[in-house]
Order: structure tokens, then sequence, then C-alpha cells
């Protein structure tokens, strides 16, 4: 396949802020091709891209695309509507997504390509920490930004190997050919792009099918809609809890310091919490053992692996913790949930803002009941994202299922939503007590909120010590 890089010096991005797109642009700079982007907000991360000599702008417009620009990327959520891309267009510009341009990086290397709805980003974050850290030297591009990789989401390796979170949005890692596929699991989502489960299914088994000759599958049998997708496939190597998989995970112990667990005879170890990290730990050594890295090398690398930004990072610990976190679909605020209660014998507060209101419109009742496990829920404005308003849907309707779900428990004097983003400040003073754990939770700019309260918490307790 030819490389669609291939006499290219001049590359403009479309939507440059999303974080698939700007490890492609990281990447890019690195290997010194003129970079240029456009996003509609700025953010932490085209200040990053910026610092790196790429001239990120603002906003959408015609005259952000340079004439001599070579090559177009754009990402899943851009239309063609879009004035940059119409731009292009009449000026005969090569125009692809991004999920071409990623293939077209990374396919003629020895892939392994970590999917799933749910831990794809933690998963793929510790087997290239692991492969890192112990000479393997891989290409790297995966779905948030980690400390490890100097802040960023992606690095270029010297090795002939690539490890990329393959994302199923717009059916994106149908462009991947890999080598070692990761399966964490298969759940209903992103149905505005899908029909229903069954659809979700049949896609992951053509990404199977994109993938190179003997390809080998380490997929989480735990997961039934895994178990099924599969059921046809042979070569997979199934990891879980439970005792019909390949590869069992035992002798699961959980403290403040960590987890501690055992497969087969090998004692393993990680900071991170949850069961879910369990399993994504599991698939990390599984394929660090195709490497030949022991239990000893994967534990020295998980000792200071502390998780991907916003998957249940610490941002304040004095009396209080507070807890930015990504989790935006009903599973993965569980397992959030789940994994703070194993760890802390505290009130929970989880601070939530919807992601997409077709998500909101389609999950909503899974949502108030996922929210269990809090002591008080604070809702936010939906995150819109790409979409526009769906009447009809606000966070108001999360907010009535979790109350149904709380009554003649704990009252329904436990949830709030609120358009106002300065009366979760106010209520959050109101109800929070020494030995409180405060979550705030969602895929939008609710990590904003998080840091304004951080800054305010800091500043009243006069603790200045920088985010």
């Amino acid at each position: 396949m030819k490389n669609i890089f291939e006499g290219i010096k001049k590359v403009h991005l479309i939507g440059i802020g999303g974080i698939g797109m700007s490890g492609i642009a990281e990447y890019l700079v690195r290997k010194d091709y003129e970079v240029t982007g456009s996003d509609m907000t700025m953010s932490l991360i085209t200040g990053r891209l910026e610092n790196l000599g790429i001239h990120c702008f603002e906003g959408h417009n015609a005259d952000y695309l340079p004439d001599d620009t070579e090559l177009v990327i754009y990402s899943a959520a851009v239309k063609e509507d879009n004035p940059e891309f119409i731009k292009a267009q009449k000026l005969n510009k090569k125009i692809i997504k991004r999920a071409v341009a990623l293939g077209s990086i990374v396919n003629d290397k020895y892939l392994i390509s970590v999917s799933g709805t749910h831990g794809k980003t933690t998963t793929t974050a510790m087997i290239s920490k692991i492969l890192i850290e112990n000479g393997i030297d891989p290409t790297v591009f995966v779905g948030g930004l980690n400390d490890f990789l100097d802040g960023g989401s992606s690095r270029i390796g010297d090795s002939n190997i690539a490890v990329v979170e393959a994302d199923e949005y717009d059916r994106s890692f149908l462009q991947l050919k890999s080598d070692i596929i990761v399966i964490t699991s298969i759940e209903e989502d992103h149905l505005d792009i899908y029909e229903d489960l069954d659809d979700i299914k049949n896609c992951f088994v053509k990404f199977i099918e994109c993938s190179k000759e003997n390809v080998n599958i380490i997929a989480c049998g735990d997961d039934a809609n895994v178990r099924d997708t599969l059921k046809d496939i042979s070569n997979v190597n199934f990891y879980g809890f439970g005792d019909e998989n390949d590869t069992v995970i035992k002798e699961t112990g959980y403290g403040q310091r960590g987890i501690s667990f055992k497969i087969n005879r090998d004692d393993l170890r990680i900071k991170v919490p949850g069961d879910h990290n369990v399993l994504n730990s599991t698939a990390a050594y599984l394929v660090s053992k195709e490497f030949g890295i022991n239990c000893e090398k994967f534990n020295q690398s998980m000792k200071t692996f502390f998780g991907v930004k916003r998957r249940l990072e610490l941002k304040f610990d004095n009396g209080i913790r507070i807890y930015d976190d990504y989790a935006h679909h009903p599973s993965e605020v569980m397992a959030t949930l789940n994994a703070i209660k194993k760890q802390y014998p505290s009130r929970i507060i989880t601070v939530f803002q919807p992601h997409l209101y077709s998500r909101t419109r389609d999950f909503y009742k899974e949502f108030g009941k996922s929210f269990e496990e809090t002591d008080f829920l604070i809702l936010t404005n939906i995150y819109p994202a790409r979409e526009t308003e769906i009447e009809g849907v606000t966070s108001g309707l999360i907010l009535n299922e979790y109350l149904k779900h709380k009554a003649g428990s704990k009252g329904t004097d436990t949830g709030f939503y609120f358009e106002n983003e300065n009366m979760i400040s106010e209520k959050l003073e109101e109800i929070v007590e020494k030995g409180d754990v405060i979550i705030f939770m969602g895929a939008g700019d609710i990590t904003e909120i998080c840091s304004k309260y951080v800054k305010r918490i800091k500043e009243k307790s006069n603790i200045k010590v920088p985010l």
C-alpha cells in the first residue's frame, strides 16, 4: 500500500485539538512536516501543539487553510460543510480521515491494536509503557495524555513495533491491519453511528478480518458480548476472573496502595484502582509476554503507572480527595464508582457532565441506575460535542432516574441539576465533609470545572501546589 504521506511536506488538520488528531499532529511535526490546524476552541492540547511549533487556529474558516497545503486530514467529527473542508475540495487537495492517516503510519509495522467500548485507552497506555521501559521502543498512538509520553498521546519509536488505540467510532478501526488485537469489552454505544448492538458486533468481526494473517487475539472472556462476537473465531486467548477463561485472574487483594492478583504462578501488582484495571492490566501482561517480558519487569513498569490523564486522576488530596475522570457511559460510571468504593470507605460526591444529547437520550435510564454507589450526584448541562440540541433531552432525565433509585434509601435530597456552573461550587461547599471523595466525571469540559474547583479549594486552604 502506498504511503499517503509520500512526497508531502505541508499538512493541515481540521479538528486538531481532539486527542486522536493531536497525536497525528505531534507525529507529523516530529517527522519534520509543516503542520497547521484548527479547532472550535483552544485548549491545553492545542497549547501543547503550539509549543511544538504547530500553528493552531481557533474556530473554522476557509482562510485558516493555507493555499499551499498538500494534504488535509480531518477528524470523524468534522462535517463536509466545514469551510476549510469545502476550500480543500475546491483547491483539489488530497483529503483523508484521521483513521486513514493512522493506518498509513502503522500498518507496515508489527501492529498491536487495542479495541473495546471501554478500557482501551488505559490498556493501550499500559502496554506502551511496559514495552518502552523494556527496550522494545514502539511507535505509540493512545487516546489520552500520558506522563510517560512527556504529557502527550503519541511517540515515534525506532523499532518495527506499533501500539495503537483502535477506535470503533465511525468504524475507524477498519483501517488497521493488526498482528495482535486486544478486545477489552463490547457494548452498545455510538448509536449515532451503529444501528444496534449486533451492528457493533459485526463491525468488530470485520475489524478482525482486516488483520494480517495469523492475528493473535487477546479478549476479555468475562464480557458476554465479546464471547458471542468471537464464537466462530479461533486463536483467541480469553482472560478474566471467570474459571472458563484461558487466562484466569485469582487471589485479588485490594489496598490503598494498589491491587495484587495472580495469573498462573505470576504475582502481579498495579497502582490504579478497580477490577476493570485488573482486567486492563491482565490484557497488557498477556501482550508483554509475547515480547518475553516477565512478571518482575511488568510489576516494575506498573509500579509507576498511575493512569492516563482524566482516568480517575487524583487532583487533590488533603482532607478530601478530588478526582477527574473521563467516564461517559453507564458501564464506565459504575466501574469508576465501584473502584473508589473498594479503595476508600468514604462518602462519594459525583459531579457529572453528560456527553452528547443522543447518548443521554439512549441511556438516561442506565445512567440513573449507574450512580447508585454515589452518595450525592450533581449534574451539569449536557456537553453537545459534535451534536445539536435534541428537544426534551436534558440532564434532568438522568436526575429523575437517579432519584427513583435513591428513593426509599437516602431520600431525594441527594441529586441536583444546575445549569449555572457557579452553583456547582456553592452546592459542593454546602455538602462536602472531611474525608469525602469528589469525582468530576465526563468526556466534555467538566475537567475545566474540576480545575477551577481545585484551585478554589487550594486558595481557601492556602495550599500553593500547582495542578
